[in-house]
């Protein structure tokens, strides 16, 4: 599986042609991150996979919440890693928010922000306002391989810069790969 790690780039004030890279690299993520089935267990190590992850590459002065919940209102995994001021009611905001695109356009919420920027267009302009909708990193579907009808839930990481919160969810992903198709 090569889900491939996102070049550092500002999330604003990109070139169209930067945020259509991102949003490309975004949709070849999702397309290789297809799970053969999901369940609490599955949920329990891609969370856990993320926590660890985070733990081993951030600074104290960081936080992030995870939260993996099916779109049928089961959450399946939720963690608060770090301590307040760095994470707080705020991120869960911000995870509802991206669990909200992800639900609506069965897209990680990076890929719409980046689609939409590649357009020119800003999210507000779509009618997508926060705290509602949050077309930022760190929303991730979660697809059945060989089920093309849309997700059944998404993992939702918070309190990192877009891009990095997306990418703490891929390299996640990366690392069980047995839990994969």
């Amino acid at each position: 599986m090569a889900l491939g790690a996102l070049n550092k780039v500002t999330a604003y004030g990109v070139s169209e042609a930067d945020a259509a890279a991102v949003r490309d690299l975004a949709a070849q993520q999702e397309a290789g991150a297809r799970f053969a089935a999901f369940s609490a267990a599955a949920a329990w190590e891609v969370g856990t996979a993320i926590r660890e992850a985070f733990l081993k590459n951030s600074s104290e002065a960081q936080g992030i919440i995870v939260t993996i919940e099916l779109f049928t209102g089961h959450r399946l995994f939720s963690a608060a890693v770090g301590a307040p001021p760095a994470v707080g009611p705020d991120n869960w905001a911000w995870a509802a928010a991206k669990l909200n695109v992800v639900r609506r356009f069965g897209v990680s919420s990076l890929r719409k922000g980046r689609e939409l920027a590649a357009q020119g267009r800003t999210p507000e302009a779509k009618g997508l306002h926060f705290p509602e909708y949050a077309c930022h990193g760190g929303g991730f579907p979660i697809y059945l391989a060989n089920n093309d009808t849309g997700p059944i839930g998404a993992i939702v990481v918070s309190g990192l810069p877009q891009l990095d919160d997306h990418q703490l969810i891929v390299d996640a992903l990366a690392s069980v790969p047995h839990l994969l198709a």
